[in-house]
């Protein structure tokens, strides 16, 4: 996903990272973590390589984020950063009926994670999360919980009536089938027919469990 604009991470070490400046450096080192992460792998994602990516001295890397964790949680929220801000822009642009509008959403997903740099950034990163050891369930939770309450939000627009219990189980499958075809969608087919064939199933099946309607696929 593209970058936009954002605020200094809440990992940022507190007291730094507050100028023009400081901001502007803390988002430099993230947009570097994230694209490290994309090229070499998460076996390569250390403090020395990012600030080698970044172009920027280790001390200086570890002034803003002084551990691993940090920078990997300030990774975590830049991500639910970028899609919360793809989520506004889209809806901004979006058609008022509520059917019409939540296509989009789905559209929007399933086209996201035909892009290449998605399917490898998500990848890699839950391989990096599972590096963390004890921390990688509760980042891997917090990663999801952002994603199926996005996702929330929306299917609440599009079924006002739904109890929240409700919405958030259709949050969770959707955002199930929405992140098991970015591992398994490469493997279906070298077809381009028949992936075309499989999204469009994909985006049927979406709006089917998020109107709660999923019996009837």
């Amino acid at each position: 996903m593209s970058s936009v604009g954002r605020g200094v991470s809440r990992s940022v070490r507190p007291g730094v990272g507050t100028s023009r400046l400081g901001k502007q450096t803390a988002q430099r080192i993230v947009n570097a973590a994230r694209e490290l992460l994309m090229k070499k792998g998460y076996a390569r994602f250390s403090m020395r390589n990012v600030s080698a990516h970044a172009g920027l001295h280790l001390g200086n890397v570890q002034y803003y984020f002084p551990t691993r964790d940090d920078l990997v949680n300030a990774l975590l929220e830049d991500t639910e950063a970028r899609y919360r801000a793809a989520y506004r822009k889209l809806l901004t642009g979006a058609p008022a009926e509520r059917v019409a509008r939540f296509r989009k959403v789905i559209e929007f997903n399933l086209q996201d994670i035909a892009s290449l740099e998605t399917r490898r950034f998500f990848i890699q990163l839950w391989a990096l999360l599972s590096t963390l050891d004890g921390d990688s369930d509760t980042l891997l939770n917090r990663l999801y919980r952002s994603d199926i309450q996005q996702l929330g939000e929306c299917i609440a627009a599009l079924d006002p009536g739904a109890e929240p219990a409700q919405i958030r189980r259709r949050a969770t499958l959707l955002a199930a089938m929405i992140e098991g075809l970015v591992v398994v969608r490469g493997a279906h087919s070298r077809s381009a027919v028949e992936i075309k064939r499989l999204m469009a199933d994909a985006h049927k099946m979406g709006m089917q469990i998020s109107l709660g309607r999923a019996g009837d696929v």
